[in-house]
């Protein structure tokens, strides 16, 4: 059984993971699926960002202007640069007395915009902790299979016993490799909450 070792020190890894630490038991109790080092926060609250005008309920669609904007300042990949230009170059050619009202829709729309797509990753953080809680579940039923085999002396049990050890071995690696990526997809929210923040200020920036 040497040759499993790694991979049941994997699964007790990993139920040690899902325990939550002390500053996290909240967010955990919560929601036991999280598997980050973040604290899980749903939604993204305007005041966090924002200590403009109130943003709930804008209708920021029915501004074509602002929602082109809008729509460009949220593409993915977006430089900074780029997203600052675009904010400038709207505000500029607005009239200062429309100037704080146009520029708060654009900040309603793409916290919208942008917390929509923050919890779509959430979701897909969630979605993709469970398959890995069910991978290991399963790899641990199969490691009692194989403890059953090995105290089976019978050819049959030697020949199921080297397929199941390659299946193992095989499942694994797989299960090893899922859990490398969790890390970068938790950076995921981080990185779009960073950029909302960049882009909060950057409206505010130009609301005097």
């Amino acid at each position: 059984m040497t040759l499993f070792r790694p991979l049941i020190l994997t699964l007790c890894a990993l139920a040690l993971t899902a325990a939550p630490a002390a500053a996290d038991e909240d967010a955990q109790a919560a929601d036991p699926d999280w598997p980050c080092d973040q604290i899980l926060v749903p939604r993204i609250a305007a005041a966090t960002l924002w200590d403009g005008p109130p943003v709930d309920g804008l209708a920021w669609r029915a501004n074509a202007p602002v929602a082109d904007l809008v729509g460009r300042l949220t593409q993915p990949g977006l430089s900074e640069e780029a997203a600052g230009s675009a904010v400038a170059a709207f505000a500029q050619g607005l009239a200062p007395a429309e100037r704080a009202l146009l520029l708060t829709l654009v900040f309603a729309g793409v916290l919208e915009v942008l917390d929509q797509e923050r919890a779509q990753q959430l979701d897909g953080i969630r979605r993709y902790s469970q398959d890995q809680a069910r991978r290991a579940e399963a790899l641990g039923l199969e490691l009692d299979q194989m403890v059953a085999l090995e105290r089976d002396p019978s050819e049959a049990a030697a020949k199921e016993r080297a397929a199941l050890k390659e299946r193992l071995t095989l499942e694994e690696r797989v299960f090893d490799e899922r859990e490398k990526s969790i890390g970068f997809l938790c950076t995921r929210p981080v990185v779009l909450e960073q950029r909302l923040g960049f882009l909060a200020r950057t409206i505010a920036g130009f609301m005097d």
